[in-house]
């Protein structure tokens, strides 16, 4: 054999085991390779969640978020305004404010003063004044008679409102009953305490008519009226007329019994009673003595535990 026989068969042997030894290395190669991507592909798909936040700060963020609502839902929002009821408010202060412009000087000082004097006679001049001067500061008693049960769900709270009307009248109570909206249903087990042992109470109602019609007693308007009606009318015209302090608390109390004979029908349906013309029958029966009136319905009215 030739020596370059031998020489090629070597080389191609050599060259051969080459290859070979080639082949399985880039085949390794390739499957690490293959086996990296494939590996950060999982990882990459492990980093990446399905939803934009993990569920546990979905979770905790959720409060938050409701907190972040609830703050959106502030006073102004669905917040009406009864037009009817702030019409009144309106005319309170236009009377008070025209009248305090242009009266004489010095009569509604004159007044304060008999009233100091004398608490319970002050010599008005006027019979059935005085039981208006009189009923005036306990007039949101019977109010809150008829106010207090629906109460719930109001933008204000009524209590504050009520309690100023002895001193402010309608200057107070009007802020609330601009912002009121009816409630026409209620659950008895929905009332405070002092509503429903207090205001519901029939005992608490028929002391309340008994005070208020009492001023009428005691200050002669009562007989006044039924023995010589024009008289006590016209004297009730002329000693109002002087003063803006008269005008204004004549004013003042004629609203708040309007407003109270307004919500009776509402009143009378939470109790059952849906005819219409009956329950605006007894509204206005309540203006006939007014203050004492309105105490006489909440003392005579079907209970709320009767519907």
């Amino acid at each position: 054999m030739k020596f370059s026989t031998i020489t090629n068969v070597l080389i191609s042997a050599s060259l051969a085991g080459n290859v070979s030894a080639y082949a399985p290395n880039h085949s390794r190669r390739s499957t690490a390779i293959t086996t990296n991507i494939s590996t950060s592909s999982q990882t990459l798909t492990r980093r990446v969640p399905a939803s934009p936040l993990p569920q546990s700060v979905l979770e905790r963020s959720s409060p938050l978020l409701a907190q972040s609502t609830e703050n959106e839902d502030g006073f102004f929002s669905n917040l009406t305004i009864n037009p009817s009821y702030a019409a009144f408010y309106l005319l309170f202060f236009s009377v008070a404010t025209y009248m305090t412009n242009t009266e004489a000087s010095g009569a509604s000082q004159a007044l304060i003063e008999k009233f100091i004097a004398d608490p319970l006679h002050p010599g008005f001049g006027s019979s059935l004044f005085e039981s208006v001067w009189n009923a005036i500061g306990l007039v949101g008693l019977p109010l809150a008679c008829v106010i207090m049960p629906g109460a719930k769900g109001q933008k204000l709270n009524p209590t504050p409102f009520l309690f100023a009307s002895s001193l402010a009248g309608y200057g107070s109570l009007g802020i609330f009953m601009s912002t009121r909206t009816p409630v026409p249903s209620v659950d008895k087990e929905d009332l405070g305490w002092f509503t429903k042992n207090v205001l519901e109470n029939k005992i608490f109602n028929w002391a309340l008519f008994a005070i208020l019609a009492n001023a009428y007693v005691i200050s002669g308007a009562a007989e006044g009226l039924l023995t010589n009606t024009g008289g006590t009318l016209h004297e009730f015209k002329e000693m109002i007329g002087g003063s803006a302090l008269g005008i204004t608390t004549t004013v003042d109390f004629s609203i708040l019994c309007l407003t109270g004979a307004s919500l009776v029908p509402e009143d009378l349906k939470r109790r059952g009673i849906d005819d219409d013309g009956k329950a605006y029958a007894i509204a206005a029966s309540t203006l006939l003595v007014p203050a004492a009136g309105l105490a006489l319905y909440s003392a005579l009215r079907p209970s709320l535990d009767e519907e």
